[in-house]
């Protein structure tokens, strides 16, 4: 064996051993992490409620002693309330003067004389302008403001205390849903989330708000505000990930989730609920937490497809809490602590493992001499090691939403380069630590709060799987066929690049087992086959990779090269996903580590089967 590939090989096991403390840390995090939130919406609590003719604080007792946790609590506007019927616009017998024009007076009349004194209390201190005032009519209480209404109608004006009172009452907490709206200057900002406090906060532990809508109260200008307000109010931001993608949401958690105020959350759109029924959505949420790290269920219950009666929800929501245990997460006790994020220093310890593949990778598909290949090899460990440092802010922007360029380049860099230079790293021991040694360190690169939490994410750009596999056939192909295949990967890539931008990652996403188990014996058969044998998730086949490789061993020395270079490529592309499952830092090291580790046995074995048969003396 040549120095160099001594020198790599060495890089890559001081990379992966330090590794292990991040990764140590990041374990006994993950293990703390097992507080789950299940929060049911407010209107579809109210609907049910009316269709089943129960009261509302009667239906929300059912639902708190069903697993639910949280009750989310929409912020009042004028149009909800217009849109609910409990505000009217009416010409009253005695209009206040002057009334003519754009700006001269509407009136809003209402059977609920309290709301309407809430709401001119709201509009006097939002509002000024408006000049809002309670009118006691003899038919109903109306409520008189001037100005524009529709330019009113939007404006958050704080919460509803009655039906907050109603959810505490019946055990459940409160998750305001404050609302956004045009020019939400400071003082409107704190006004909103210190009202959302005083509810959140009441059951005596860090309360949570989440935003309503597709934009963030605040956003863009008045962000600061929102932060400053919900840090000063102790508020943790419900920060919908995967599917809201709300407009500021990505500022917001990144200046909170170093205060720990930050919880990954989803919710079922309706086209996402279209496919479903109780039975697998609930499948589905027990998926996201296990795998996604999901820790708050914003529930919508199910209407119109797969309902039946309106109390059917109170199932759907038992059925969660049970998928919750399930995964090992509990609704009730304290949050997981603060996860710390990787010091520069074990970020540049780690960065050796990648330089390491990418200078053995290199080398052995250029045919560098030994000597040129040391050079290589000392230069990429110094440029890696270097690269952690050179990672500062510039600029007030970066200072305030630091970047993280370093782990992600780094990370690309080893899953670019690993499975390349498994290939041609000359036995099966060699590639197993290339590989073993990489995995651990792209896994601690993707540590920290801001990957845990998705607020940074790896970046692939599909490299991943195209540049190993060009690799290889550079240094296993022959005449045309080299530049063929070349040309091939090429056009793959530019195809895949533009429509799916982390193709192994696609592949690497959990399916939600026990989807179809309620459904006839034939179709839980097909689900679960499709589980086994399709593709995702990509971890299973892992083991594939070693055992490729044996077989490319095995071939080459039968003397079918075109064979032995299909063996190889297929070997990296095994390699390629089984180093995607580490890049995954939402889902725990725990399940990651026994879907790899179970292939691995396999391939591993049959691999080293077929590298004796390889090496057996003639």
């Amino acid at each position: 064996m040549r120095f160099s590939t001594v020198l790599n090989l060495g890089l890559i096991a001081a990379g992966a051993a330090a590794s292990v403390r991040t990764l140590r840390r990041r374990h006994d995090w993950e293990r703390s992490n097992q507080r789950a939130y299940i929060v049911l919406d407010y209107d579809d609590a109210l609907s049910a409620s009316t269709r089943a003719g129960l009261p509302l604080a009667e239906f929300l007792h059912e639902a708190h002693h069903h697993g639910a946790t949280h009750m989310a609590l929409p912020e009042l506007t004028l149009n909800r309330l217009m849109a609910k019927g409990r505000l009217a616009v009416v010409v009253p017998a005695a209009p206040l003067r002057p009334s003519r024009g754009p700006n001269g007076w509407t009136y809003l009349a209402s059977a609920d004389a309290e709301l309407l004194g809430d709401l001119v209390r709201e509009l006097a201190a939002r509002a000024p302008g408006s000049e809002a005032q309670l009118l006691l009519e003899e038919q109903a209480p109306t409520l008189a403001l001037k100005g524009d209404l529709p330019a009113l109608a939007e404006m958050g004006l704080g919460f509803e205390a009655a039906a907050a009172a109603d959810a505490v009452t019946a055990g459940l907490g409160v998750v305001p849903r404050p609302v956004s709206f045009a020019w939400p200057e400071d003082h409107l900002v704190e006004r909103t989330l210190a009202q959302a406090a005083a509810l959140a906060n009441a059951a005596g532990e860090r309360g949570i708000v989440a935003f309503e809508g597709d934009l963030i109260l605040g956003h863009e200008m008045h962000l600061e505000a929102t932060v400053a307000a919900l840090m000063r109010h102790h508020l943790s931001f419900a920060y919908f990930c995967e599917t809201r993608h709300q407009k500021g949401d990505w500022f917001v958690a990144k200046r909170l989730a170093s205060a720990g105020q930050v919880i990954l959350s989803h919710y079922f759109t309706p086209a996402a609920m279209v496919p479903e029924d109780f039975h697998s959505a609930a499948h589905h949420w027990g998926m996201l937490a296990r795998a996604r790290s999901i820790r708050l269920c914003y529930v919508n219950v199910f209407r119109r497809i797969h309902a039946t009666d309106p109390l059917e929800c109170l199932h759907y929501i038992e059925h969660i809490q049970e998928e919750m245990e399930e995964a090992g997460l509990r609704t009730e006790g304290p949050r997981a602590p603060i996860q710390l994020t990787p010091r520069r220093e074990e970020l540049a310890l780690a960065a050796l493992a990648p330089a390491g593949a990418a200078a053995l990778a290199a080398s052995s598909a250029l045919g560098l001499d030994d000597s040129l290949a040391v050079g290589v090899s000392v230069l990429a460990a110094a440029g890696a090691a270097a690269l952690p440092y050179l990672d500062r802010p510039r600029g007030d922007l970066e200072r305030a939403y630091p970047p993280s360029y370093a782990p992600k380049l780094l990370a690309l860099a080893g899953a670019a380069a690993a499975p390349a230079a498994a290939a041609m790293s000359g036995n099966l021991i060699s590639a197993a630590l290339v590989q073993a040694g990489t995995a651990a360190a792209i896994g601690a690169l993707t540590t920290g709060r801001d990957y845990q939490l998705r607020i940074e994410t790896y970046r692939s750009l599909n490299l991943d799987w195209a540049a190993p596999l060009a690799a290889v056939a550079l240094n296993r192909m022959e005449g045309r066929w080299k530049w063929l295949s070349l040309a091939a990967l090429g056009a793959a890539w530019l195809a895949v690049r533009s429509r799916t931008p982390d193709l192994l990652g696609q592949v690497d996403r959990d399916l939600p087992a026990g989807h179809t188990h309620h459904l006839s014996a034939a179709q839980r058969m097909i689900g679960d086959a499709i589980i086994a044998v399709g593709p995702r998730p990509g971890r299973k086949w892992a083991g594939v990779g070693l055992a490729g490789l044996g077989a490319a061993s095995l071939l080459d020395r039968l003397g079918q090269d075109e064979l032995a270079a299909a063996a190889a490529l297929l070997a990296t592309v095994a390699n390629a996903l089984m180093l995607a499952a580490f890049r995954r830092p939402e889902r725990p090291l725990d399940l990651t580590v026994s879907g790899v580790g179970r292939s691995l046995a396999v391939g591993g074995t049959l691999g080293a089967g077929l590298d004796a048969l390889a090496n057996y003396p003639d």
